[in-house]
């Protein structure tokens, strides 16, 4: 699913400490997440949201990391190890054509896609598949830098995906992103 892949280098970035200044993840992402979740991100990079989620969703939740990008998959499972919170975290290597969840079929209690639709060639099968995954009335979390995606492309985004049976139920206001919470009706 490559298009304009940020490099694996600039992970270390993103997974930057002083990010949380402007965009905290459990600001962010405490109103949709609860213990024992089910959690499916979308290029997670080096875990800047995925270690938090982790942490938010406990012993008995469950996220899955799902990314094109073999280095940041092994960055973020360093990163989880240090935590001590590997347990809960699933890395999964996609191909650039598929996030290859089928098995996730209807299972996930929330999704989310954080700064990644912008960079997938095939937006409407990767919200296809995201949708899948989806339980019903499962929540997908949207956000895209403003820097990288205009208002209109964001919400050409949004239709793809409630066309795909999805209905807009919150529009989350952070910094320098565009946002939308969807759910699976």
């Amino acid at each position: 699913m490559e298009k304009h892949v940020c490099p694996w280098y600039l992970g270390y970035v993103l997974a930057s400490p002083l990010r949380r200044l402007y965009q905290n993840p459990e600001k962010i992402l405490s109103p949709y997440l609860r213990q024992g979740m089910k959690v499916l991100e979308v290029g997670p990079g080096m875990g800047f949201f995925s270690l938090p989620i982790a942490k938010f969703i406990g012993e008995t939740g469950r996220i899955f990391c799902v990314d094109l990008q073999e280095k940041m998959l092994q960055s973020l499972r360093r990163r989880a190890v240090r935590a001590n919170i590997l347990g809960r975290m699933e890395m999964r290597l996609c191909s650039e054509s598929s996030l290859q969840i089928d098995d996730l079929a209807g299972s996930i209690d929330f999704a989310l896609a954080f700064a990644v639709v912008h960079e997938v060639p095939d937006q409407k099968l990767l919200l296809k598949e995201i949708y899948s995954s989806l339980k019903k009335d499962g929540l997908l979390f949207l956000s895209e830098p403003k820097g990288h995606v205009t208002k209109e492309e964001f919400e050409k985004t949004c239709v793809f995906a409630q066309s795909n049976g999805m209905k807009k139920v919150d529009s989350p206001n952070i910094r320098g992103n565009h946002s939308a919470v969807l759910k699976k009706v």
